[in-house]
């Protein structure tokens, strides 16, 4: 019989790329949601190079974020590969991840001022909103049955499990962008159901965003299967070439596509060019992460402060919706400036605001020992009147 902790010994070395990689991608989004919620709408226009530009930045920062968590989680857990599926602790962190994440999502969408409107039974259709915690949670719940599969079955390798899951569900994109506005496809179930798929509140659907997670799950298990050949020259190469090929070509491959799928008379409006821009950010994506890989390879990268940010994003995206847009308690930034600002002052907020987040990870450790001390407060009446009931039963 195998020994547990042999089973569950970390056979791979950290790689500081993702942990780059996750660090940029929290950091655009600080970035991004502070200068989208603030910059003046006059200053908004596609004729604006300066503007284009950061937002064309903004939109690549979801595809990073989901496809890096699904990199990270499935690295994680393929570290494993002698132990036995709910054996493996990281199987176990990952469905206590999903209800985490998922508690954290719906949390945030509540508002504490609203309270005597939600003890009255009145509860407004947001709170069934599916967003970017929700969305992350289903995708890692994803990311651990497929392995279960991969593990049950026990043929063929992981990644071209996530790849199928992730290139299936990228295919349902057409149809249900092609739906009229509010036309869902699942009109009978409840409202926080339909948000999954498509809904009234549909902020980061199963598709496409979940796709992006488990395309970041393939590259984590073909990391953790050619560990070896990571820091080789041809590795990094072809992540970016495959991520220019994409971006380059992604719209006359699907037209191609399209047109074979018309001549074939397999389906005679298939739409799957609408696609193309889903695999140019995930194009982009794989251009970033071969970038730092290279980064990685030629420069000596520690731990530090840096990496931190990386390894403390749910903190980070929890404060962040708090103080930025108002999350549970109902005081927030957006209360005061709502696309009302000068650019230099929407970018020097911008830059106040990730150096707030970076002091706060840097004492996050502090600040947890104080926020577990207060609970510990909170919680003794009431452990000591439970254990004197105990005693009088």
């Amino acid at each position: 019989m195998s020994d547990p902790k042999q089973i569950n010994s970390t056979p791979r070395a950290r790689l500081m790329f993702i942990d780059m990689a996750r660090s940029l991608a929290i950091l655009l989004m600080l970035e991004g949601h502070f200068i989208g919620l603030t910059l003046d709408n006059a200053y908004r226009s596609d004729d604006n190079l300066l503007y284009t530009s950061w937002n064309f930045v903004r939109g690549f920062t979801a595809p990073l974020f989901f496809t890096v968590t699904g990199v990270v989680f499935v690295y994680l857990l393929t570290n494993y590969p002698k132990a036995g599926y709910l054996k493996n602790k990281r199987v176990k962190k990952g469905f206590k991840r999903v209800l985490e994440l998922l508690f954290w999502g719906y949390i945030l969408q509540a508002n504490l001022r609203n309270l005597p409107e939600y003890l009255g039974g009145n509860f407004p259709s947001w709170l069934s909103a599916f967003h970017v915690l929700q969305s992350i949670g289903i995708g890692i719940a994803f990311l651990l049955l497929i392995y279960g599969l991969y593990k049950l079955v026990g043929k063929l390798p992981l990644a071209l499990y996530y790849f199928v899951a992730a290139t299936t569900l990228f295919a349902f994109y057409p149809y249900l962008k092609g739906l009229p506005e509010n036309v869902y496809p699942f009109p009978n179930l409840p409202e926080f159901l339909q948000n999954m798929v498509k809904g009234p509140h549909s902020v980061f659907p199963i598709v496409p965003w979940v796709a992006f997670t488990l395309y970041g799950g393939m590259v984590g298990a073909l990391l953790n299967r050619f560990y070896d050949y990571v820091k080789k020259f041809w590795f990094p190469s072809t992540f970016i070439v495959l991520g220019l090929v994409l971006n380059l070509f992604g719209f006359s491959i699907f037209s191609a596509i399209d047109e074979l799928s018309r001549i074939t008379g397999v389906d005679d409006n298939p739409d799957f060019v609408k696609n193309a821009w889903l695999y140019g950010r995930l194009g982009q994506v794989l251009i970033a992460l071969g970038i730092l890989m290279f980064i990685e390879k030629y420069f000596e990268v520690k731990e530090n402060l840096f990496i931190r940010v990386g390894q403390n994003t749910l903190p980070i995206y929890v404060v962040h919706v708090v103080i930025l847009y108002s999350g549970i308690f109902g005081f927030g930034i957006n209360q005061f400036y709502n696309r009302d600002l000068e650019p230099i002052y929407a970018i020097g907020g911008a830059a106040a605001f990730i150096t707030a987040f970076i002091f706060f990870v840097k004492y996050l450790d502090p600040i947890e020992r104080a926020y577990k001390t207060f609970w510990s407060y909170v919680y003794a009446p009431f452990k000591w009147i439970y254990k004197q009931a105990v005693r009088k039963a």
